[in-house]
């Protein structure tokens, strides 16, 4: 689902791959029976080589079990993980010439648009990685084929100036009554830092299983092949048992400012600056003015400019600012970190930016610290920065691909690896910026991730849906009878859909460190007051 305001500027590009779009559901939408059946018995042959853990398969006709249990199976008796288990049931044949035609991105759009549903997808996720080598000709050359026009045209996503704040908004500017509905309290959008990784995992498997992504399985016939999906109030469906509200202490909130906390301290503020007026703090990437707040109530010598390119959270983050009376020495810009004024130049002794780099695009990060390195002050400046990263065994093939949640959840979207993020750091600043301190948060993004999707399903129906008519109200044009337009029931399912997808995709990444979450500090040559807390 996509908000009329949320989506990339008209361009040749943007018509071409729109119109790639149409024609590709189309195609797959037909599944005729011949090319679904040859689908199907390709993509089953390759998940007979599934060894480790076991994935049923049910369609209409037919119940697939990998590895097959039969004895005297031997990858069935070699099996490391019998335990790990998840089921698919097919709905619409479709879901098998996707999977074929596009590999991993074609079975979550098969997800997302109900050709298939999962009692579990981290489970399955987990599979997917345990077999990885085994299942790597998923990926195809008909996959290749098939995504390479999306390839050709996604430049249209590249982070230049102008496509950078319609990239931003396609994700930020949904709804912030939406964010709200699985953000804590302090509406804070990035990894936090738990007590314990897995403290959330002691609550029963039923309410896991749902918010996993799972769906009851009963509420499928054989009649239509693309039933509507039910709302999740169906009396039926054995997964809409009373879900227990949230408890009074909030263990998200609590990991939230943990994580707050922990990057004012690697900031190293002093406590006073006599004589020398406020230090001056930049924020690239405000989100809702969760970090900014909290430094301006800790440090009453602050003078703190943040900038954004989303309209939605630039309206929120000064409502807050405001309520806690900070509006004088917060500043919040609609601006691209490129378009900085001239007077800011060497102007910051902090800096700080959380989650903002995957943002810029891979063709743009040296510049991005090329004007970070020019923002800051040239002498005793400390900059802190938090970034998802992925593995560099992976990095190849990564930016070669079209992945579910650079197509559908964040559009012009990149993640370095270490190596990169380094060694443009040294390039932009020329130099001039030395790393300090490096530390690995990802395991904590698993808990935050799971946090965020139990209170999504929780308040899905209450909040969350609520949220987006009335935002799509706002942006639609009024109809013919006088009334706004609403999101129709399919509409609000795939959005469901996505974000679940979303949630226990990158979930399984960071569990498994596919993916990480770096805290880098890094300051001016020569910063003697700093110190030494490598070991905080």
């Amino acid at each position: 689902m996509d908000l009329p305001d949320a989506k990339p500027p008209l361009s040749i590009s943007s018509v071409a791959d729109r119109a790639w779009n149409v024609v590709a559901e189309t195609v797959l939408r037909k599944s005729w029976t011949p090319i679904a059946r040859l689908a199907e018995t390709a993509v089953v042959a390759l998940m007979d080589k599934i060894q480790v853990g076991q994935l049923r398969v049910l369609t209409y006709s037919h119940i697939y079990t990998f590895p097959n249990p039969e004895p005297g199976n031997v990858s069935s008796a070699a099996n490391k993980r019998p335990d790990l288990k998840a089921e698919l049931r097919v709905i619409n044949d479709s879901f098998w010439v996707r999977l074929c035609a596009m590999g991993d991105l074609g079975f979550a759009e098969a997800y997302m648009y109900g050709d298939v549903e999962c009692d579990d997808l981290v489970s399955l996720f987990e599979m997917f990685l345990e077999n990885r080598e085994k299942l790597a000709n998923l990926d195809s050359r008909l996959s290749y084929l098939f995504t390479l026009p999306q390839k050709i045209t996604s430049y249209r996503f590249l982070n230049t100036i102008g496509n950078s704040r319609s990239n931003i908004s396609a994700h930020y500017d949904i709804s912030n009554e939406m964010f709200a509905g699985f953000l804590s309290e302090d509406m804070t959008y990035s990894c936090a830092i738990f007590p314990e990784l897995d403290g959330d995992l002691k609550c029963e498997k039923s309410l896991q299983s749902r918010w996993n992504g799972g769906q009851s399985l009963k509420r499928i016939s054989s009649t239509p092949l693309l039933p509507p999906s039910p709302p999740n109030s169906d009396p039926d469906d054995s997964a809409s048992e009373d879900v227990p509200s949230l408890p009074e202490f909030d263990p998200l909130y609590d990991a939230q400012l943990r994580k707050l906390q922990h990057i004012i301290d690697k900031l190293h503020i002093p406590a006073s600056t006599p004589g020398c007026g406020p230090l001056r703090i930049l924020e690239i990437g405000t989100g809702w003015g969760a970090l900014a707040i909290r430094l301006a109530e800790q440090f009453s010598h602050v003078q703190i400019d943040t900038i954004t390119l989303s309209s939605a959270q630039k309206v929120l983050a000064e409502q807050r600012i405001a309520a806690r009376g900070l509006s004088e020495r917060i500043q919040v810009h609609l601006m691209d970190y490129r378009s900085m004024p001239k007077e800011w130049e060497g102007r910051f002794s902090r800096f700080v930016s959380v989650e903002m780099i995957e943002a810029v695009g891979r063709e743009f990060i040296e510049e991005y610290w090329r004007v970070v390195d020019w923002a800051m002050e040239k002498k005793g400046a400390v900059g802190v920065v938090q970034v998802i990263s992925i593995p560099e065994a992976r990095f190849e093939r990564y930016i070669q691909e079209i992945d579910f949640i650079r197509k559908w959840v964040f559009p012009g979207g990149f993640l370095p690896t270490l190596t990169f993020l380094m060694t443009t750091l040294a390039d932009g600043s020329k130099g001039k910026l030395v790393v300090e301190s490096v530390a690995n948060i990802g395991p904590h993004y698993a808990r935050t991730l799971r946090e965020w999707r139990q209170r999504f399903v929780q308040r899905f129906d209450d909040v969350i849906v609520p949220a987006l008519q009335k935002e799509y109200a706002a942006r639609s044009a009024v109809g013919k009878d006088g009334r706004s337009k609403v999101l129709s029931r399919e509409e609000i399912e795939v959005f469901r859909r996505k974000w679940l997808y979303y949630y226990c995709y990158c979930e399984v990444g960071f569990t498994t460190r596919t993916l990480g979450d770096h805290i880098v500090t890094f300051m001016r040559e020569g910063s003697q007051e700093y110190g030494s807390d490598v070991y905080e």
